[in-house]
């Protein structure tokens, strides 16, 4: 009920959004924002990191882009990036996808809402899927280590979701969409200035819904791999200008997940699943402009999530299994922002803290908190035309850890208009998280268990006291305390443009990583499911090449394609190989047990060695249409060492290749007021039993309605 009156006071701020007057001297703007180019600065209100300002490579999807391929939640969107893979994360359950870059895993990519940290990981991993899309202006990407800007976790990456920044004037929009498996996907939000426009509002509200899908019906008997769910995401933005040089904003968003179903896997057991999400933020910042060159911003900004699952038998109603997670974080930063302009020579900065609290871990475990502290400096020097350095560092200070240095440097050139080549160098540092040290934490759906490393001993005899384990392996005796992970990354490339309509770029990539942590295998339960904990790999790595292409042959239309190779490896088994040590000198092939080699060693799990994607958009004006198909695909790629020789190799199990394709149309009626809208995704209803969180074939249909002034709008009378 409350998900209803929720829904029906965000309806209110549209009707009464459509009630004001028009403004007449403003001119109107659609809700979405203008497409973001190079030549663009991306300006964040409560933020001084301009992305341009990035010496890694960098992405930006803006709304325009969203809207014309129909995504709805996160992971949906990513997927369809050049060299971006969203993964299940079967650690987490089957509620959890998570995204790759550059070899990296979900672990190391960091989520950001604003500019701030998002909380609430399985396993290390962010559910992308918790993400509406309906309130995002647009996706900031940045690939390669960003510890020197955004923190220990961004070894592998950055993610930022920029919600509404900007408000024109009173309009508002109501969207709905309802598809295949009973998905249901609404939306309303409204904005409007007020105080004479020294005051902004926005206001929006989501609700979706679905039944969920099975995509193995021979293991599963009755249930879903991605099971039923409904969430309320509800979020609002203000500014208030409190003089010539201050300006106050603030943020807030509130988001709750619900789901249940029942598992019967044809063994007699029939149990009932039950999982609860909440997830809040709030920012408070104060934006000062000292002068036409400084600018500092000062923000707190707070978060919490929480999580509930119970899983209890049908027939005894007994509990199986029950996951109490919280997880909180307080962050206070100063940044400031300084142009030297008879030197051509820009500065960023900022300091601050941060306090996380987690909990449900082992009841034996140390502590449930974690201080850390930062300070960070960044320049960007233009000395000629063409020519600019960019180079900064960041400390970073863990109360357990102690503290890192991890600078960063990148060169832009561009000796003539039609070319600029870059190249940039990051480190990265990342201490264990709780979950990797003290969570004992048991998935029912897989029957698989995983132990803090830092509890290893106790969490073991606990098993064996419940009478849940058959076999210890001695790779259990290896286990110990989990170091602090580092990283150094090496980006290179170019972009040319031989002609007006086409853009080519190429870039290469490698990344160095230090005590990578990574879960393998120790024991066996009486159920035959896996018992795992958390190891540290010496010396890891992941390389590769990007190549990407932008063709706009006609007005309007617009064939883009990249592509990605890809290694990830860890060099320690590959030495083990070769030196012929004990269990990486053999494999299980077809004809019995044979000598391995170093060509044998196929990578980490969950990595194609080959990605590619295509999009290709077309927009008539006169018409008001809009269209899109896109495709996708992933070369094979492993998913588990079924002989426990400590790596992937050509005989244990994969993930085939595999091509995804999606279309997707919009018309917009009534002067542009009325949009209709459909989409299909996965076109050949491609499925497999190992992407438990890959659906087939989806359609969807809906009708979006924006209420806007007429006056000053073209063609409206």
């Amino acid at each position: 009920m409350k998900y209803i009156y929720s829904m029906l006071l965000a309806l209110c701020c549209v009707v009464f959004a459509c009630a004001q007057p028009a403004d007449s001297s403003s001119k109107h703007r659609n809700l979405e924002e203008v497409t973001v180019t190079g030549s663009q600065r991306v300006t964040h209100v409560d933020n001084v990191i301009d992305i341009r300002q990035i010496p890694m490579p960098a992405l930006v999807i803006d709304r325009k882009a969203i809207e014309a391929m129909g995504s709805r939640r996160l992971d949906e969107l990513l997927r369809e990036q050049t060299g971006m893979a969203v993964v299940s994360n079967l650690g987490a359950g089957n509620r959890s996808v998570g995204l790759q870059m550059q070899g990296f895993s979900a672990e190391y990519i960091t989520i950001l809402l604003d500019g701030q940290p998002m909380a609430g990981r399985s396993s290390g991993n962010f559910d992308l899927s918790r993400v509406t899309l309906s309130q995002v202006e647009r996706i900031e990407i940045v690939k390669g280590a960003s510890s020197s800007l955004f923190g220990s976790e961004a070894l592998g990456g950055v993610v930022n979701i920029i919600t509404r920044q900007q408000v024109s004037q009173t309009q508002a929009l109501a969207n709905v969409l309802y598809g295949s498996f009973h998905s249901l996907d609404a939306t309303v939000e409204a904005e409007t200035s007020f105080s004479d426009r020294k005051g902004t509002a926005f206001v929006s509200a989501n609700y979706y819904k679905t039944d969920g899908f099975n995509t193995d019906p021979l293991y599963l008997k009755d249930g879903k791999t991605v099971p039923p769910y409904n969430s309320l995401t509800l979020q609002g933005r203000g500014r208030y200008q409190l003089g010539a040089r201050h300006t106050l904003h603030t943020s807030i968003r509130y988001s709750g997940r619900h789901s249940e179903m029942v598992h019967n896997y044809g063994r007699g057991s029939v149990s009932k699943d039950v999982l609860d999400e909440n997830d809040f933020n709030g920012m408070l910042a104060l934006n000062s402009q000292l002068n036409g060159n400084t600018r500092v911003v000062s923000r707190y900004y707070f978060t919490h999530y929480g999580s509930r699952q119970d899983v209890t038998d049908v027939v005894s109603g007994d509990v199986l299994q029950r996951n109490n997670f919280l997880e909180q974080v307080h962050r206070g930063e100063v940044q400031f922002a300084h142009d030297v302009t008879t030197h051509d020579l820009k500065f960023i900065g900022g300091a601050g803290g941060e306090y996380l609290r987690t909990s449900n871990f082992d009841d034996k475990a140390a502590g449930g908190s974690m201080a850390n502290y930062f300070v960070y400096v960044q320049g960007n020097w233009k000395p000629y035309t063409g020519f600019n350095v960019i180079a900064g560092a960041r400390y970073s200070g863990n109360n357990r850890y102690g503290g890192k240095l991890t600078p960063s440097i990148g060169v832009n050139y561009s000796p003539a208009s039609w070319i600029t080549i870059k190249a940039s160098a990051g480190q990265g540092f990342k201490s264990p998280t709780y979950r990797q040290m003290y969570q004992v934490f048991t998935n029912f759906v897989y029957g698989y268990t995983i132990v803090g490393s830092n509890i290893i001993q106790q969490g073991i005899r606990d098993l064996e006291k419940a009478g849940v384990v058959q076999e210890i392996w001695p790779a259990a005796a290896t286990v110990s305390n989990l170091k602090a992970e580092t990283s150094t990354s090496y980006n290179g490339g170019f972009t040319i443009t031989p002609v007006s309509h086409l853009e080519l770029g190429v870039s290469g990539f490698y990344n160095s990583i230090h005590n990578m942590i990574y879960s393998r295998q120790i024991g066996i339960k009486t159920n035959s499911g896996r018992i795992e904990s958390y190891f540290n790999i010496d010396r890891a790595y992941t390389s590769g090449l990007e190549a990407s292409v932008r063709y706009t042959p006609l007005a309007g239309l617009l064939v883009s394609a990249g592509y990605q190779f890809l290694y990830a490896k860890d060099r320690g088994v590959i030495d083990s190989i070769e030196a012929g040590v004990s269990p990486y000198n053999q494999l299980r092939a077809v004809g019995g047990v044979v000598r391995a080699t170093s060509k044998d060693y196929f990578g980490l799990p969950d990595r194609s060695r080959h990605m590619v994607n295509l999009q290709v958009f077309y927009e008539y004006k006169p018409w008001g249409v809009n269209l899109s198909l896109r495709s996708s695909y992933r070369s094979r790629y492993g998913f588990m060492d079924q002989d426990d020789n400590r790596y992937i190799d050509p005989y244990d199990v994969f993930v085939r290749g595999y091509a995804l394709f999606h279309f997707s149309a919009q018309k917009k009626l009534a002067g542009e007021r009325l949009t209709v809208q459909f989409s299909v995704e996965n076109i050949g209803d491609y499925t497999d039993r190992l992407m438990p969180a890959q659906p087939g074939r989806m359609f969807m249909a809906g009708l979006a309605w924006r209420c806007f002034a007429q006056k000053n709008k073209p063609g409206l009378q």
